[in-house]
């Protein structure tokens, strides 16, 4: 039963006239975004529903995973693995919505194996009702799974009418997305009501998304994000980075024994500064014995985040994508990390990480995967977005939090005492460990509705 009643149905095709209306808007935004990161140039009609590529030969029930950018695509990962396991008959459509989601999707789908006759990749259509009924039409998938907040009005509205089960994995609502939801309380709730099951990843979770929909059916199974195991190619590299800077035995360059690492991860616009402002602050002795490393959130801001670097740092700083890193002349301060997909190297090089999009108001960047390398987190205020997860490495001694302004002075702190360092990364670890086991509860969810 389509859960949109007459109001809400009459909302939902303005909502959806919106979209198209729109559409010569979503073009130039796309143009402005490909300047920058080309791949935004890249299978355009997808979006608008006006190219969708089939499978080829391949026949079979279709599961559809819906992971709309690199956060939650990697969160799916463990779904992925266990869908390709569990159901290797089936077909599988992997949708995104940034060209990093893509990326890394394709790079999961390799190494997972899924044959390229049985899986698909594409861009999920904007959320209008006629792009939607075409997608639906094309794939018809018996299930469709999407990730923590992807919550789309017209999506939903089609799928029920084309008999499709929805389930929201590792669904998340934060209060601040909830005081948005409640002002699109027309839309938003029947959407909520349009899925089958949402698997929250915690109680707060539940309750938040029961004020906007208290029919909704929800239970929560915890977040995907902890059983997330990192790779340990990428581990390895960061710990041959780290020996190299050493100066350890065979390396041939400039001996760095003794610096010590602050790596900010997943840093926002605005954070980088920041963190240069206070770096430059520093006694130059105390520089002199720790190397800062910025890895920004987004690909399209490694030029902006460079040029910042050379205009306040000039002849301080050095490209990870340069040769001669990891080994630093002494000079050198700061590393750009300006690669893809290496963030748990850049964790098993750290001493401290000071965790990116908390110490402006972006809600914090993905902190379990610094606490499962046990390394100590510094966080500052703003955690929205990883409220819970968050709270408890805090509570359990895993990471700390304090005000931006001082984020480097306490990162130092914890980076000189050794002793502390090892605590918090243990603990670290075993905080990681006691919160595993989402994939296991969302399994056993899905394959009861696949197989009724």
């Amino acid at each position: 039963m389509n859960p949109f009643g007459l109001r809400s149905k009459l909302a939902l095709q303005a909502y959806s006239l919106l979209w198209v209306l729109l559409s010569p808007a979503m073009l130039v935004y796309l143009f402005y975004r490909s300047l920058r990161q080309p791949a935004y140039r890249k299978h355009c009609l997808e979006r608008f529903a006006l190219s969708l590529p089939g499978f080829k030969h391949a026949q079979g029930d279709l599961i559809w995973v819906h992971a709309v950018s690199l956060g939650e695509t990697r969160a799916a990962s463990t779904i992925l693995g266990a869908i390709a396991q569990r159901y290797p008959g089936h077909r599988l459509l992997l949708t995104h919505g940034t060209p990093t989601g893509r990326q890394a999707g394709a790079d999961l789908l390799t190494t997972l194996g899924y044959a390229k006759e049985r899986s698909l990749q594409l861009y999920l259509p904007y959320d209008n009702c006629w792009a939607m009924n075409r997608f639906f039409d094309r794939y018809r998938p018996k299930i469709g799974v999407m990730m923590e907040t992807e919550v789309w009005p017209s999506l939903i509205s089609q799928a029920s009418r084309h008999h499709t089960v929805l389930v929201l994995v590792s669904a998340r609502l934060s209060e601040k997305s909830l005081r948005k939801a409640m002002r699109a309380k027309i839309l938003i709730a029947p959407a909520l009501l349009g899925f089958n099951e949402i698997l929250c990843q915690t109680q707060h979770d539940l309750a938040r998304i029961k004020q906007v929909a208290p029919d909704s059916t929800c239970t929560v199974c915890g977040n995907l994000k902890f059983d997330v195991e990192l790779v340990e190619s990428l581990l390895n590299r960061g710990r041959a980075w780290r020996e190299r800077a050493s100066g350890l035995p065979g390396d041939s360059g400039v001996s760095n024994l003794a610096r010590g690492w602050i790596v900010a991860s997943s840093t926002r616009e605005g954070e980088e500064s920041l963190l240069m402002e206070q770096w430059l602050r520093l006694a130059g002795e105390v520089r002199r014995k720790f190397v800062l490393v910025l890895v920004p959130r987004h690909p399209q801001r490694f030029g902006d985040v460079a040029e910042a670097l050379e205009h306040h740092c000039k002849g301080l700083w050095i490209r990870r994508s340069d040769p001669v890193f990891p080994t630093l002349d002494p000079t050198l301060e700061i590393v750009l990390g300006d690669s893809l997909g290496e963030m748990p190297a850049w964790y098993a090089l750290a001493d401290v990480v000071v965790m990116g999009g908390s110490l402006i108001n972006t809600g914090s960047q993905n902190l379990i995967e610094a606490c499962a390398a046990g390394k100590p987190v510094i966080l500052g205020p703003s955690i929205y977005n990883f409220e819970q997860a968050a709270t408890q490495a805090i509570a359990e001694g895993a990471a700390f939090q304090c005000e931006s302004s001082e984020i480097l002075r306490h990162a130092l702190e914890v980076a000189q005492d050794r002793k502390r360092c090892l605590s918090m990364g243990e603990l670290g670890k075993r905080f990681v460990a006691r919160h595993q086991g989402a994939t296991k509860r969302v399994m056993a969810r899905l394959e009861t509705l696949l197989n009724p």
